[in-house]
């Protein structure tokens, strides 16, 4: 029998911990209102190509609420976003670079030599 979910298992570094009855009945709460951490994941890839309603931008804070981890993906995925926006601009300085044959023979000698 699968284990139940748990929307902030032990470790969880997020705001919410159920450090108290309260709290636990908030994170069981918001844990049976918002998506899962899967989903979380399937709705922040889809919003990297389109933008997410306010409802379910809404749903997904709250559930950062309840998983600092869901919610350190969201910032590496935004990162990745601003990043890659800002490369186009900077591929005209890479083409400018070339690696010497001694580094390149380096590269290789210890490529085939392994770890």
């Amino acid at each position: 029998m699968p284990e139940p979910y748990n929307p902030s298992p032990v470790g969880n570094p997020s705001l919410l911990k159920r450090r108290s009855w309260l709290e636990t009945q908030v994170v069981k709460f918001i844990g049976r209102h918002t998506p899962k951490c899967p989903d979380v994941v399937r709705i922040l890839s889809r919003g990297m190509d389109r933008k997410l309603s306010v409802k379910t931008r809404l749903f997904l804070n709250l559930h950062y609420l309840i998983c600092r981890w869901c919610q350190r993906y969201a910032e590496q995925l935004n990162y990745l976003r601003r990043f890659s926006r800002r490369f186009p601009q900077e591929i005209s300085n890479v083409d400018a670079f070339t690696m010497s044959p001694d580094a390149k023979d380096r590269i290789k000698r210890r490529l085939e030599s392994g770890p």
